[in-house]
């Protein structure tokens, strides 16, 4: 597994999720249809990798490995683990 983590959170799989977001676990199958690799400065720019908004799959019991600036799940399945440092927004 990937860095460090300090905090988790579940989210609800329609949730727009913004941080510094280290992993996303999905306990059942679970689709993201927005996703942003990059790292969150706090009191500064954030710094964007990637962005797509083609669908990615996370099989059951798997991570998707960050680092993940934000995304939005698609509405259906389960809620996801997020594992992040510093402060998550969720909406």
């Amino acid at each position: 597994m990937g860095p460090h983590a300090e905090k988790a959170q579940l989210v609800a799989n329609d949730a727009v999720v913004t941080g510094s977001i280290v992993r996303i676990y999905a306990g059942a199958a679970a689709l993201i249809t927005d996703l942003s690799f990059g790292k969150e400065i706090v009191g500064g720019t954030d710094i964007v990798y990637s962005t797509t908004t083609t669908d990615i799959k996370i099989p059951a019991g798997s991570y998707l490995e960050g680092p993940i600036l934000q995304f939005q799940g698609a509405g259906t399945g389960e809620p996801m683990v997020v594992y992040f440092n510093g402060e998550l927004t969720v909406s």
